[in-house]
């Protein structure tokens, strides 16, 4: 298991554990939302559910992108990027460091999902005690388009792998090319 795996892991578990201890210390209305200015929007009754909702679909989502990954081996056509279609015209044989690069790719992408829920999780606490949190409202704006930039250097690195997997696979069909 990698460490970026291992790490979201035990985040999600940290997550649950912090979120189900916290509970009795919440007041009877906790926010619904978090506004632009960090805020909480309208509130709402305490309940397992409206606390443990955003949890839910972390978690929900962080399922869904392991199920996927875990296919990745043998279902290449899961994951959508720009050389999807030559790296489908190559004998799987040449698919091993692209599959490894695309599994990197969903490890980050569950990484980033659980540090954006455990920031809403943070906010919601906050404007639950009738602070604000501008900071971490930047945070939660400014983070996403800078991982995104991240994202787009992975996906670079994934079309590079399909770029040599295509020149191993053309080298050993025709050897005497050198391009």
């Amino acid at each position: 298991m990698s460490i970026i795996r291992l790490g979201v892991l035990g985040g999600l578990v940290a997550l649950v554990a912090t979120s189900i201890l916290l509970y009795p210390q919440l007041p009877d209305m906790i926010p619904r939302s978090i506004d632009a200015n960090g805020r909480a929007g309208g509130m709402i009754a305490r309940s397992p559910f409206s606390w443990g909702f955003p949890i839910a679909i972390c978690i929900s989502v962080a399922l869904v992108v392991e199920v996927i990954r875990a296919k990745l081996p043998t279902r290449p056509d899961l994951f959508n990027f720009p050389g999807k279609e030559q790296l489908l015209r190559l004998p799987a044989e040449y698919h091993g460091e692209v599959v490894s690069q695309m599994q990197l790719f969903m490890d980050i992408t569950n990484a980033q999902m659980l540090v954006v829920f455990a920031l809403v999780q943070w906010m919601l606490w906050r404007g639950a005690h009738g602070q604000r949190s501008e900071a971490l409202t930047i945070a939660l704006l400014v983070l996403p388009v800078l991982l995104l930039v991240g994202m787009g250097l992975l996906l670079s690195r994934l079309q590079e792998a399909v770029d040599r997997a295509q020149r191993r696979y053309d080298s050993r069909r025709n050897p005497l090319n050198t391009d």
